[in-house]
């Protein structure tokens, strides 16, 4: 495993103190706090290049396959719920991979049928 390393920034006082109470009140160290919220932004940067990375043409593809994917749970008299329907607009965008989007289980019955 790497090393550690330390990290140090100003920040104002009130800002510090607040943010040590609301960790202490969900009983977690401020560190673990903050390297979550670091892992958090990476995450959103990489999405974020990810989104820019996917052409015009690549969307249109995802776009149809996710509408073919639609039309084959509704046959099935299945409505997709809205984790899935997330998972979809996320594999769309370009925010997940193909492998993220057809992983997703969740489904609601069609009580119209």
């Amino acid at each position: 495993m790497p090393k550690e390393v330390q990290m140090t920034f100003r920040v104002e006082l009130d800002l510090r103190d607040n943010f040590a109470d609301a960790a202490k009140q969900d009983h977690l160290p401020a560190a673990q706090v903050l390297r979550e919220f670091m892992r958090t932004y990476v995450n959103q940067s990489r999405e974020r290049a990810a989104n820019d990375a996917i052409s015009p043409a690549e969307k249109r593809r995802r776009e149809r396959a996710v509408a073919f994917a639609r039309g084959s749970v509704n046959l099935e008299g299945l409505t997709p719920s809205s984790a899935a329907e997330l998972a979809a607009q996320r594999f769309i965008d370009g925010m997940s991979p193909l492998s993220e989007f057809t992983q997703m289980k969740p489904i609601e019955q069609n009580h119209d049928r």
